[in-house]
């Protein structure tokens, strides 16, 4: 009887405590002292037609919601104080704004820990808000630094522009927890089905991909490649003008990327030398067009983190815990230091603190944001244009003469920056096109569709190592789209979807691995 009242309570602080219910709701049902263990089905493993959102760390034990304990208090509580500690008090009080965001999103971090459902599409987004649109601003704002590519950021608008921020990430949460509870209450229990990759498709994706890279290689030279990020734009331009260049380089590069984790999936399943042949082709194809010494560090990043979901980086919920812990402290500290390259053949190593990593322009977002609120202020809202260049990117300028630019380059232009290769991150995208209601309705859909495909990715890996082909690379080049501009990111996200489509199994034949 000790023992049965020990596993209640035990059970109750577990899924019921005061802990999960600070981090949203939970729909498992009260301890049954009559049921065996197995009746509770921790992996989600249910009853014909029984709908459950089942926590997976029943069978982890206490230690995952220790953990997201420690990752809620580390996130809330230990790095927002040392950062407010190590700067000094500002005049104005808007840095408080970046509180609010470092708390929503170290929570929802810790939920995502302490469940262990496999979200990459939700990780991602939130380790973007919690580095760029929390951490980075708090300093910011507490210092009275911004970038030095954002020169004269207008103090005045740090609040409305935190507003935007805030309302942006509610506006995210709504969508997700809606959609949540219309998928619970809905008829599609089942879940989701993943299609297949076709082998002959694959087989033909791989050769197209190895025909363009060495295309791509012979054009702007090997040694062009493996020199600076500055040196290999160059030579991109000197062959072809925009959009012609991005659609190129990304024909060089995405194809490569698909092509080698559709191959990979087909061998998984089938052993067979001529794929194998293709496979060991394509990953060296794909390490010399997306190698990360010249290339774009959300692009190499965004391919090798792929490779690694591949080959079960998010296989298990430990696993999948592991990275998103890790994750956080790699965007702070290792990233700004991955630039090495940019300008110099040889590397330059920077070797900044926190501090001042947090204030570089590789954390202009909230700089940008507050120079988006000016832009509408003064020039007005852009009533969907820039959506309309970045949906038709692929228009010649030549065929449409005033054509939009990227909004970072339309950003720095009237701010009257000389530095023009500024991000402009999806609230200011939204807000530029349609202010609040576009904000709002954006950010909202963003969100349901996370958590939809975040059900599929969790789905797949309860019954496979890898995910699919897509869900490899998508959650990871969402980074990219959060940081903008949407404009400079569609190329490749095209090229990725296409390819992806492409390889996908249709008929009624046998097909070889699943593909989303």
């Amino acid at each position: 009887m000790e023992s049965s009242s020990a596993w209640r309570a035990h059970h109750d602080f577990i899924y019921r405590g005061p802990f999960c219910a600070a981090m949203g709701t939970v729909s498992v049902p009260p301890f049954r002292g009559d049921q065996p263990q197995s009746a509770h089905r921790p992996f989600g493993r249910s009853r014909q037609g029984e709908k459950r959102d089942v926590v997976v760390v029943a069978r982890d034990g206490w230690w995952p919601s220790l953990a997201a304990v420690w990752t809620a208090v580390a996130m809330i509580a230990i790095v927002p104080a040392l950062l407010v500690r190590a700067t000094p008090t500002p005049r104005e009080p808007a840095w408080i704004g970046a509180l609010i965001v470092t708390t929503i999103a170290g929570l929802r971090y810790a939920r995502l820990i302490e469940t262990g459902r496999r979200r990459p599409v939700e990780m991602s987004f939130w380790i973007f808000t919690y580095v760029f649109l929390g951490l980075a601003p708090l300093v910011q704002l507490r210092s009275e630094q911004v970038p030095d590519t954002t020169k004269g950021a207008d103090p005045t608008l740090n609040g409305p522009a935190m507003l935007v921020v805030v309302v942006g990430i509610a506006a995210f949460l709504c969508g997700l927890t809606l959609y949540g509870l219309v998928r619970r209450d809905g008829a599609g229990g089942s879940a989701p089905t993943s299609r297949e990759v076709d082998r002959r498709r694959a087989l033909l994706l791989g050769v197209a991909a190895l025909m363009s890279a060495a295309y791509y290689v012979a054009a702007v030279g090997p040694s062009t490649l493996f020199s600076t990020r500055d040196n290999l734009g160059q030579a991109i331009a000197a062959h072809w003008q925009e959009p012609i260049a991005a659609v190129v380089a990304a024909g060089a590069q995405m194809p490569a990327l698909v092509a080698f984790i559709a191959l990979a999936k087909v061998y998984q399943r089938r052993r067979d030398r001529v794929v194998l042949a293709l496979l060991i082709l394509d990953g060296a194809a794909l390490a010399v067009v997306l190698n990360p010494i010249a290339n774009a560090r959300y692009t190499s990043g965004t391919a090798a983190l792929a490779v690694a979901a591949l080959f079960g980086l998010l296989s298990t919920p430990t696993r999948f815990r592991l990275v998103a812990v890790s994750a956080v402290a790699a965007l702070v500290v290792v990233f700004p230091m991955l630039d090495v390259f940019r300008y110099s053949a040889s590397g330059e190593l920077k070797s900044a603190g926190p501090l001042d990593s947090l204030v570089s322009p590789d954390y202009d977002s909230f700089a940008q944001i507050n120079n988006t609120v000016l832009y509408v202020n003064r020039e007005g809202s852009t009533n969907g244009r820039q959506a309309a260049g970045v949906v038709l990117f692929w228009v010649p300028r030549k065929l449409w003469q005033d054509k939009p630019t990227d909004t970072g380059i339309l950003l720095a232009d009237f701010r009257g920056y000389k530095f023009k290769n500024l991000s402009a991150p999806l609230w200011c995208e939204l807000y530029i096109n349609g202010t609040w209601p576009a904000l709002i309705l954006g950010m909202g859909a963003l969100g349901a569709l996370a958590r939809r495909e975040d059900d599929r990715i969790d789905a797949t890996l309860r019954r496979t190592r890898s995910p699919g082909v897509l869900a490899c690379i998508l959650p990871f080049y969402l980074i990219i789209l959060l940081r903008g501009s949407l404009l400079q990111a569609m190329s490749s996200l095209l090229v990725i979807v296409v390819c992806g489509m492409f390889v996908f199994h249709r008929g009624e034949g046998p097909a070889d691995a699943q593909v989303s």
